[in-house]
């Protein structure tokens, strides 16, 4: 059960950490309403493929932090120190409600594709995403840095991905997708959430003291 729960983690963290309106889902979004959802998949099956390199990153200082039992509180602050920033970058980003730039694509699914990995290779953004939250497990006990369990949250998180920017394709003509309304209100949400966790951890560090 607990090897299936990485998987379930790692799924849930990339799902929410592609949320926000941002590069990857409203040029995945863009490319389905103008040329068709086929393209689209084809697009974001590229930038799925990068973020199984990124949470690999993620996981590997996370592992680096976690490898001597006496910084086991030294990882939960460094978790608290990314929940904050990113609590703060969410709340900026919604208070600023800037619509990022969509990039144009070209049709071909080798230059489809290809783009997918070049945009999503550029968003080194979810790189402390990935780092924070397997730390915040780890510190739980809910997350091991062994194959398999490693290696199902990497492939969760980049199946999570995918899904979606899968939703952004499929739902955005259905729904009259507005990008500005949606954007500032999941990232004050999302600003809510990250601070939450960071005060958890924060408690927790406070009682273990």
């Amino acid at each position: 059960m607990i090897t299936f729960l990485h998987f379930i983690f790692g799924f849930c963290v990339g799902f929410v950490g592609v949320i926000p309106p941002g590069l990857l889902n409203l040029t995945a979004a863009k490319i389905s309403v103008k040329q068709s959802r086929r393209a689209a998949v084809v697009f974001a099956l590229g930038a799925a493929v990068v973020v199984i390199a990124q949470v690999y990153v993620g996981v590997f200082f996370s592992k680096l932090l976690n490898d001597n039992p006496e910084i086991l509180i030294t990882l939960e602050k460094f978790a608290i120190a990314v929940f904050i920033a990113l609590s703060i970058f969410f709340f900026i980003k919604a208070r600023l409600d800037n619509s990022p730039e969509i990039q144009p694509v070209d049709k071909s699914d080798v230059k489809l594709f290809s783009q997918g990995i070049i945009l999503s290779a550029l968003n080194i953004f979810p790189i402390p995403f990935y780092i924070g939250f397997s730390s915040f497990l780890a510190g739980r006990g809910l997350f091991t840095f062994e194959y398999p369990m490693a290696h199902l949250f990497i492939l969760g998180a980049s199946m999570g991905t995918f899904m979606m920017l899968f939703a952004y394709i499929k739902y955005v003509k259905k729904f009259g997708f507005d990008s500005h309304t949606f954007a500032r209100k999941i990232n004050y949400i999302l600003s809510a959430l990250t601070m939450v966790i960071a005060l958890f951890t924060l408690i927790r560090i406070y009682e273990v003291f």
